[in-house]
């Protein structure tokens, strides 16, 4: 904790205070979940923990007015669950709605970790397809050119992607604005934008990206084989 907080100053009652921070709490976790010294059990809980201390929007106006950011590893975290067999579709949300406000936390976590994420959200069977499809976006447009190609190619390839999220991905892929008007449709069902935004307003702009062009073409191609079969 003194080297989280940089100070060795706190008491403990301060220190249970700064815990209460999801950024500082966040961090604590993710330097433990994958110590030896403490139980499976302790470290899911401290995991699950990180997401239950993130804030979900209330309102429509919630949104942008939220101050409270992610911990910088929230995506380690998550793939810990995931390996945990622990993750859930609350924590999809409070993951999508981190990654709304601030796709860094993507490039943040090693290509094994965020990639483990993305492979799991996809083919998480409680969570619906537009969740699903919104955070896919999100990820691909934050990751390199090459490895978002990589990654689609093996979304779009495997089995384990349900038939009714690859349509919409390759959609949004295949979309000529670069899936933004697709992709602010779903965060406004889901409750990230107002209903009345539109799709060049300062929060669309500045919230939803637009997917790399060179995506298209793989967009466009999964849907015309599926219309053929």
């Amino acid at each position: 904790m003194p080297r989280i907080i940089a100070s060795t100053e706190d008491s403990a009652e301060d220190v249970v205070h700064r815990l209460r921070d999801p950024r500082i709490f966040g961090e604590f976790a993710g330097s433990l979940i994958h110590s030896r010294d403490l139980r499976t059990s302790s470290r899911v809980a401290l995991a699950e923990r990180a997401f239950d201390l993130l804030p979900l929007p209330r309102s429509e106006g919630d949104v942008i007015l939220v101050a409270a950011r992610a911990p910088s590893r929230l995506l380690d975290i998550g793939a810990f669950l995931i390996e945990a067999e622990a993750f859930s579709v609350l924590q999809l949300m409070h993951l999508v709605f981190a990654v709304f406000l601030d796709r860094a936390l993507v490039t943040g976590v090693a290509p094994a970790s965020r990639n483990a994420v993305l492979r799991a959200v996809v083919g998480l069977p409680e969570a619906s397809p537009g969740l699903r499809a919104l955070y896919v976006g999100m990820h691909l447009a934050a990751v390199s050119e090459s490895e978002a190609k990589r990654e689609v190619r093996a979304v779009l390839r495997s089995r384990a992607t349900p038939g009714d999220v690859k349509p919409l991905i390759a959609s949004i892929l295949a979309s000529p604005d670069g899936g933004a008007a697709m992709l602010a449709d779903l965060a406004r069902e889901e409750g990230l934008l107002a209903s009345e935004t539109s799709v060049d307003s300062p929060e669309v702009v500045a919230n939803i990206p637009r997917l790399p062009p060179a995506l298209s073409a793989l967009g466009r191609r999964w849907l015309d084989r599926a219309r053929e079969e």
